[in-house]
């Protein structure tokens, strides 16, 4: 399956030229007035991307499936993708659709500039469960505002403009958050999603520790048993593998960190020997810990 890497050709940014931002932001217009591009064939297809999407939807007619949900006709709404979940559109021609979609790296960001840092701050952006918030009136304005002035800046010549897309772009998630906190508004498809959902959030609130599946089933008050049930259902996975794939999320970030050791790395995720941990690294990203590093430096 294809991964698209770099925001600035993404097909969906044939029109509306903008600033270019070394490819951490990119902001398009959803809107009647404006020409809609055929995407080439290949873009119809179920993909994946590296970078975040955030769509602030008043209207929108076309069917988009993210992983084995399809969200449709929404309104007043925000639907969210994570690096690296399935996403596949339907053929259907936008008809008096309004919003914006927002695509950004996290290296946009000086403190939260590696992906696990930003979906721990903003946990709407879990990597296995497909966020879609549904708003009252007053709060969704509130969103569509800031998009707006996004929009505006992201095209403008004047000074500063990068730090003030930035800081717009701050300002948005921090509403996104405070408007979604505890899963309020969420839209899932059914219970298994919902579990899931809350799986992962207390994975993302652990302070960087991760727990076993029996620990995290016990704060969720069902058993291990269920919660492995129902994750299984929602992603395919099973609930340890969601578990190792953000603690993979993690020591990626970690080593990242050119201050640190790969041993300190280990020692932070509570691994007792570093051999153990250059074992758990490479079993699941096909390389070693330092082969990374010196990949991503």
């Amino acid at each position: 399956m294809k991964v698209y890497k770099d925001i600035n050709t993404y097909f969906l940014n044939s029109t509306n030229l903008a600033n270019d931002y070394a490819n951490i932001f990119y902001i398009r217009r959803i809107a009647k007035n404006i020409e809609f591009v055929e995407p080439a064939d290949e873009f119809w297809k179920p993909h994946k991307r590296d970078f975040f999407e955030i769509a602030i939807l008043q209207r929108s007619s076309i069917n988009i499936q993210i992983g084995s949900q399809t969200i449709e006709k929404m309104n007043n709404s925000l639907a969210v993708v994570s690096p690296f979940q399935v996403i596949n559109y339907s053929k259907v021609l936008p008809n008096d659709d309004y919003g914006y979609i927002i695509y950004f790296n996290p290296s946009i960001f000086t403190h939260l500039n590696q992906s696990y840092g930003l979906q721990n701050e903003f946990p709407f952006f879990k990597l296995h469960t497909i966020p879609h918030y549904q708003f009252s009136e007053m709060n969704f304005q509130g969103i569509l505002s800031i998009a707006e002035e996004l929009y505006q800046e992201s095209r403008s010549t004047a000074l500063y403009n990068l730090e003030i897309v930035r800081s717009l772009l701050l300002t948005l998630l921090y509403k996104v958050k405070r408007a979604t906190q505890d899963n309020e508004g969420i839209v899932t498809t059914n219970r298994f999603d919902t579990i899931t959902s809350k799986f992962e959030q207390l994975i993302l609130s652990s302070n960087n520790h991760f727990l076993s599946v029996n620990e995290y089933a016990s704060q969720m008050n069902i058993s291990p048993i269920y919660l492995t049930e129902c994750v299984k259902k929602a992603t395919g996975k099973s609930a340890q593998k969601i578990i190792i794939d953000y603690k993979m999320l993690y020591a990626k970030t970690l080593l990242h960190q050119m201050n640190k050791s790969v041993a300190e790395v280990a020692y932070e995720l509570n691994f007792n020997e570093v051999a153990n941990f250059n074992q758990f690294f490479k079993r699941n990203m096909g390389i070693t810990a330092t082969q990374f590093r010196n990949r991503a430096n």
